[in-house]
Formats: C-alpha cells, structure tokens, sequence
C-alpha cells in the first residue's frame, strides 16, 4: 500500500496540488507571500548550516503555523539544556511573522529556521541531505508525505507530538484518508497525542501505531510565557476599568461581536474594549473604526498617551502583544470559530479569563474540556453571547471566580512537553557522542 501511494501522490497529487496552490495564491496574499517566501531557501540553509557542528545530534522540529512554534518552544528549550543543536521549519506566513515579531525569542541552538520547501519528492531528498537531522519532530499535524517517507527510507526516527486529529477530518472519516495516513503514521517511530479521542482517531487509521496520550505541549509554553511576560503599561483610566479582549478576532467573530459590544459600552460607563484582529490588515482596522466610530477610539501605534487615556476602544493594530495584553483584561473572546476553528485560548485560561468564542471549537481539546466545565462558553450568534457575557461583564467577582477555576484547569494539564522529550531523548542521544 505504501508503494501504491507514492507513487499517486509523487506523481499525481502533489502536481495537482501545487497547481491548486499556486492558482489560489492570485487571490490570497498570505499564500502567495508563502510561496514567494520559498525563494532562495536552499542557499539561505546551506549559510545557515556553516554554524553546524557535526559532532551534535540535531534535532528537527516542522510546524505549521504560531501556534504550533509556541508548541514546540517548551521541546526546544529543553533540548537545548541537553548540548543539541536544532532547526525549525514551518508552513505558513504566519509562523514567519510570528517569529520576525520577537514574540518568541528562539533558543541559541536553533542553527536554521525557515519555510520547509514544497513536498516534491526531489525537495524532500536534497533537504535531508543538508540538514542530516538525527531526529525529526512534526509538531501537531502538519505531516508531508514525501518528507515522511524519505525520511523513514533514511532511518531517520520521527515523532509525531501534540497530535491532533478533527472530529469529523478526512484523514480518518473516509477510507482514502485512513490508507494514506496509514502509510504516514507507520512511519513515525512515537506518537503523542493531546487525547485520548485523538488517538482513537489515529489508531483507526493504523492499529498498530505507538500512541501515547500525553496532553498539549502547547499549555508548557503558554505558562512558562505568562510566567515571564512584562505586561504592558495602560493609562490609568484603563487599569482601573472593566475591561473586554477581543483576541485573533475575524469578520466573522466581529460581526458577532458588534452589536453587544455597543450595547455593552452604552451600559456600562467603566468598560474598556480592547479588539485584536488576527491580520491587522488596513482593511479591517478600517472596518472596526466605522463600527466604533461614536466612541473614542485609540489604535496601538498611535503611542499617544492622552488620547489613550480617553479612549474606550483600543485597536491593535500590531502583531506579537496579544498574550501580554490578556494580563489586562477581565473577559475574552477569542476568534477563529465562526471559520475554521478556534484559536488560542489558553492564554486567557492561564491569564485566569472566562472566554468566550464561536461554535467551531472542537478542534481544541482544552476548548472542549473548559466548555464541558462551563469555565468557557461557545455562543453560536449575538443573542447567545449577549445573555451569556453581559451577567459576567456586570459581575467582576463572579469573572474572576470562574476565569481562576479556568487557570487551575489547564495549570493541572503541564507536563506534555517533558512527556516529548523522554520519548525522543533515547534515540537522539543516542545518535552521537559529544
């Protein structure tokens, strides 16, 4: 079966799909900024690599997106206690911005760090020859199958972590997606995954897959991040004020939000909004100021501290503060679940935030455990959300109470990453002696 599909997918689906991927590229900007950004990989790795030292294992970490860096940054930072030279790849325009941002300062051991090329059987070949990695990590589930094969044919050990499996996701729902991942996960030498219903997911693909159910290497990261986040300074009528984050917010968690938050700012005289777009576009800014426009509004890179002080809504209009904004704020909403999912929402939870957020969450296994304890709410339209978070914007005792039960939940769930790195650790050290 494995031979079947590599040779479907080398020669049939991977050039139908970067044709789709380049044809969608016209119309989306961040793909297309993806695409471009692939340019001139090969030398940037081959200067990158003049720092390697060939008598360390090196251990690769791929990820998608932001929020699978902040996954991998807890196994990072161990290894690196551990005389490990690293590298990082990653998929998305996001993850790249995230970075150049400074939000996460990445270890000095990270030797390389940088799109991964294009899943052509010839990229995968040329990059496993560069990088000659001892170990390779994929982070959550962003799995490229001419990577993992030729990886595998190499005797390169590969770990799957923080493994996430949707409800409902082609790769296990129908008996196409189950055979190909079934040739994927059998190449991996460990997997972790978040839950025990991920691993369910996983095994119906490949039965004989090594599971561990070990929790998000995500909660690591994000408590180790509020444990050393600087709060932001905010003008003394904010410090003193009420007030609602909404974080990684869309058009279509705004238009949720809108007419309650208007209600809410005509209600209640201490409120203070703080909106944070996902992509901080002029676009959007725009739109959330015309929304807003009856109140005072200030936008983030302004850096005028008087017309901060007399605003009730602040936009930001920048990337990488997020986090240390939620050490602010007393409710949160955070976007993604009106799309395609929602996005973090631990950082509120460790921040001690009840948090709200639309119905498409159960791609979040912390989202799904919160909501069953009622320390987070998903609200499918604006009446919901009106009767759900107008009580608790009334009632700041009431907020706190739950949004501290909220941080003890996810505080009890730390340990993931460490679970990772003794799966891994054997077979990296292994692998050379310093």
């Amino acid at each position: 079966m494995t031979t079947f599909w590599k040779l479907t997918y080398r020669f049939i689906l991977q050039p139908i799909l970067m044709q789709f991927v380049q044809h969608q590229a016209k119309n989306k900007p961040n793909l297309e900024e993806a695409l471009k950004g692939r340019n001139g990989i090969w030398e940037r790795m081959d200067e990158a690599l003049q720092n390697r030292d060939w008598n360390l294992p090196l251990l690769w970490l791929h990820t998608a997106s932001a929020g699978e860096i902040l996954q991998a940054e807890p196994i990072m930072r161990q290894f690196e206690k551990e005389n490990v030279q690293l590298a990082l790849s990653y998929s998305s325009v996001n993850a790249k911005r995230w970075l150049e941002s400074g939000s996460t300062k990445l270890p000095d051991s990270v030797i390389w760090k940088d799109y991964l090329p294009i899943d052509s059987h010839l990229n995968a070949l040329q990059i496993l020859a560069k990088l000659q990695p001892d170990a390779l990590i994929y982070v959550s589930y962003d799995l490229w199958p001419n990577l993992v094969w030729e990886a595998r044919r190499r005797g390169v050990p590969q770990f799957l972590v923080s493994a996430l499996v949707h409800q409902g996701s082609w790769r296990h729902s129908n008996l196409i997606g189950r055979s190909l991942f079934c040739t994927i996960y059998k190449a991996m030498q460990e997997i972790a995954a978040i839950s025990a219903g991920d691993a369910q997911r996983i095994s119906e693909s490949y039965s004989k897959s090594t599971i561990k159910v070990v929790g998000d290497t995500r909660v690591d990261s994000v408590l180790s991040r509020r444990n050393s986040l600087n709060a932001p300074d905010l003008p003394e009528t904010w410090s003193k004020a009420n007030i609602l984050i909404g974080g990684s917010i869309w058009p279509a968690d705004l238009a949720c939000l809108r007419a309650v938050l208007l209600d809410a700012l005509e209600e209640l005289s201490e409120l203070r909004i703080i909106l944070v777009p996902h992509e901080p576009t002029g676009e959007h800014i725009s739109e959330i100021q015309e929304i807003f426009s009856r109140y005072p509004i200030h936008l983030w890179s302004q850096c005028q501290e008087e017309k901060f002080a007399k605003a009730r809504v602040l936009i930001v209009d920048a990337i990488g503060i997020l986090s240390s904004l939620y050490a602010k704020a007393n409710v949160a909403f955070v976007g993604g679940a009106f799309t395609t999912g929602v996005h973090n929402i631990m950082e509120p939870a460790a921040f001690g935030l009840p948090t709200f957020f639309g119905p498409h969450f159960r791609n979040y296994a912390t989202a799904i455990r919160l909501v069953e304890d009622k320390l987070a709410y998903s609200v499918g339209n604006t009446n919901e959300l009106r009767s759900l978070i107008m009580p608790l914007l009334k009632d700041p005792i009431k907020a706190k109470e739950l949004g501290l039960q909220a941080r003890n939940l996810l505080e009890k769930e730390a340990g993931a990453a460490q679970k990772c790195v003794e799966l891994v650790r054997p077979f990296l050290l292994n692998s050379k002696t310093p």
